[in-house]
């Protein structure tokens, strides 16, 4: 009985996850005869996440993030998102990429908040592509809206995503 209580107790708890941080996806989107040409995307952190990791982050406390300390970002926090596919799943045919190594990584502290900003080195074609952004955990919570949205030959379209247990957004080229 008492391990039926426990067992119990662990599921309905679960029920009650929430994000603990927020991060602002701002993408940016070249399209040049139908295929993506440029892929970038920058993320802000909430600010509450944003004041714990700065106190890490800026080890010289001079309110940037210089080279030796990016590196130090790079290596412990950013490229661990791999796990996570960096709460983005890119989607041809609805079928899952495998999502290629960030180029060019690079954080900085915006407004007390910390940035994250990097490349996808790869060209796709539009047609059937999807960007679902979202976290399957419910640790972090993805925000995007369509005024994030920098697209250059193409129209952005973007949608809600509610996954049952999880809530995220896609963004489609037209």
């Amino acid at each position: 009985m008492f391990k039926f209580i426990i067992i119990s107790f662990l599921l309905f708890s679960s029920l009650f996850a929430h994000p603990h941080t927020f991060i602002e996806i701002y993408p940016t989107i070249e399209v040049k005869n139908n295929k993506t040409i440029k892929i970038h995307f920058k993320w802000k952190l909430d600010e509450m996440t944003s004041s714990m990791l700065i106190m890490e982050f800026d080890q010289n406390s001079d309110g940037k993030i210089d080279k030796k300390e990016n590196s130090f970002i790079y290596t412990t926090y950013f490229i661990t998102l791999s796990d996570y596919n960096f709460y983005t799943d890119i989607k041809i045919k609805d079928k899952i990429q495998t999502f290629p190594k960030p180029k060019n990584f690079k954080a900085t502290i915006e407004n007390n908040k910390i940035c994250y900003s990097f490349d996808i080195d790869k060209n796709y074609n539009i047609k059937d592509l999807k960007f679902d952004f979202g976290d399957e955990d419910f640790y972090v919570a993805t925000i995007l809206k369509k005024e994030f949205i920098k697209i250059v030959g193409a129209t952005p379209k973007v949608s809600e995503l509610d996954n049952d247990f999880y809530f995220g957004y896609r963004l489609e080229l037209k």
